[in-house]
């Protein structure tokens, strides 16, 4: 089975990579989402413990659809103004590692914000059962793991998110299907993308 990919390298020296990489996601998602399509995948080539990159790198076994997503008028403007380096569609080499970036929302629940949003909401149900609100909620330390934290912002509704991202390496069998943001995740997507870091 022939994969394809093509990097988009940011090229300002001290940018904020996790917001471009977040806009660049924000694109996939409309792209995926418009089209009805899951078989795109995100990779971090230059992914490690302090940060995502300054690259990121979209793979399909659709060369079409890699190429249509290249044209797109962000990614056309970002490289005109010489901010992104934009690669040609290029063929993925075999004897890549695969990996997967997971968007695992498990992360966000971790904050004690997000535990505290979760238990309003908690309160607000019961009371509208007309029960006596008692919460057995203990906070407990989740060990999660590493993870990086991408903003990105919705086009449907205006409103920006974080997604958090883990990288599991040594993913054993090539699967094509992704979320409409490029992503595995925790069950439903468990697709996997070449780590492509030997190329750079």
């Amino acid at each position: 089975m022939k994969r394809y990919y093509f990097t988009i390298t940011y090229l300002p020296k001290n940018c904020d990579v996790s917001l471009l990489a977040g806009r660049c996601i924000g694109i996939l998602h409309g792209f995926m989402s418009s089209r009805e399509i899951s078989n795109i995948g995100v990779c971090f080539p230059k992914w490690n413990e302090q940060t995502i990159g300054n690259e990121l790198a979209f793979v399909s076994t659709n060369k079409k659809q890699l190429t249509n997503l290249s044209q797109q008028s962000y990614f056309e403007m970002m490289a005109h103004d010489k901010l992104f380096g934009l690669s040609t569609i290029l063929e993925v080499p075999t004897e890549q590692n695969e990996v997967m970036f997971i968007r695992n929302q498990s992360v966000a629940k971790a904050f004690v914000g997000e535990k505290q949003r979760r238990l309003k909401r908690a309160k607000k149900r019961a009371e509208a059962r007309g029960e006596v609100y008692n919460p057995e909620y203990k906070f407990e330390a989740k060990s999660i793991g590493h993870f990086h934290s991408i903003p990105v912002s919705s086009k449907g509704n205006g409103e920006s998110f974080i997604l958090h991202i883990q990288k599991i390496e040594n993913a054993e069998s090539i699967k094509n299907q992704f979320n409409n943001y490029g992503l595995a995740t925790n069950q439903t997507f468990q697709g996997t993308v070449p780590y492509l870091n030997t190329l750079f």
